[in-house]
């Protein structure tokens, strides 16, 4: 667990500029599309606050099937993890970092997404602390102030390799959907949402304020752009067979296959609420190709890729999992 009290701590590193965004009275729409741009345009190390002023729009991780959220109405963000709702009364925060080892003063190669999402969470928690709400993260994908979930964090990466921290926070609306939550063997049932009740520009400026302080940052006024952000079909899943969803830690995981004619795995898409560096994810499920389904090596490559600090995995932590859904949804495949 990380306290909002240890949020300020080593926090003496040489100073580095990043991009202020703020965004206030901001739609859904234009919300999503800067991220969009933050993952796909950007150069540099940035930081989006935006205020959000809209009706209920549900945000899909990257990996998620439309309707996650179920909301009426749904966007898709540029990282990983489960939905969250985008609606007045919730601010969405998103750090975009290229060197996150100059942000954290440690080797950011030796860090696994888990830790990475540890140690970025605490620009927030540094954001919070003169609010004195007792924000902490337990682990997992949330904040937790005052016995409530009030924050939704996930992580990602963008395509070329700049780490992407979001976090959405329950102002004066949760900003958690009417998702399921999360049930996994051995964890505890997360907190109920609620909200912060907080003046939303003085959050929006503290948490400015706490990134710059926790990672050394000068932070400047930055403008950020617009782009078409990632859509809610997948057609990579076209043609493809699955079993269904098994538990992860922070959700669900599905798995998506094609047999050849011989029966090995032809192709393979994982998708669900886990968080993961695309192009690492791409690297594995290509490299499945041409194994048998339920054989050692799908295991073994898995094992590989979870262990890899680069795929920036978080929510999913056995192996066997991911070799479980692949071999089911083979079988369902081949019925």
């Amino acid at each position: 667990m990380v306290p909002a009290g240890d949020a300020h701590a080593g926090s003496a590193h040489a100073r580095r500029r990043a991009a202020l965004t703020r965004l206030a009275g901001v739609s859904a729409e234009r919300t999503v599309r800067t991220l969009a741009w933050l993952a796909r345009e950007c150069t540099g190390d940035a930081l989006l606050v935006a205020e959000l002023a809209c009706d209920p729009v549900g945000l899909l991780g990257l990996f998620q099937p439309p309707g996650s959220s179920r909301e009426a109405r749904e966007l898709r963000g540029c990282c990983g993890g489960r939905s969250g709702r985008l609606a007045s009364g919730v601010l969405l925060a998103c750090a975009r970092v290229e060197a996150p080892g100059e942000w954290l003063g440690e080797p950011a190669e030796a860090l696994s997404g888990a830790r990475l999402l540890n140690r970025l969470v605490r620009g927030l928690l540094a954001g919070l602390t003169p609010f004195g709400v007792g924000a902490s993260y337990p682990g997992r994908d949330f904040v937790v102030a005052r016995g409530r979930r009030v924050a939704q964090l996930a992580l990602g990466r963008d395509a070329r390799g700049a780490l992407l921290f979001q976090a959405l926070l329950g102002v004066t609306r949760a900003c958690f959907g009417d998702e399921p939550d999360a049930v996994f063997p051995g964890l505890p049932v997360p907190p109920p949402p609620g909200v912060l009740e907080l003046a939303p520009e003085a959050l929006a400026s503290a948490l400015a304020r706490g990134f710059g302080e926790r990672f050394g940052l000068e932070l400047e006024p930055g403008t950020a752009g617009e782009a078409e952000p990632p859509p809610l079909a997948d057609p990579e899943l076209a043609g493809l067979s699955s079993a269904g969803a098994l538990a992860i830690p922070i959700g669900e995981l599905r798995a998506h296959v094609a047999l050849g004619a011989d029966g090995a795995l032809a192709r393979v898409r994982l998708r669900g609420d886990f968080m993961a560096a695309p192009a690492p994810l791409r690297a594995l499920e290509d490299a499945l190709a041409g194994l048998a389904p339920a054989g050692a090596a799908v295991a073994e490559r898995c094992a590989r890729w979870l262990a890899a600090p680069e795929s920036g995995v978080v929510g999913v932590t056995d192996p066997g999992a991911l070799a479980l859904a692949i071999a089911r949804s083979a079988t369902h495949s081949s019925l």
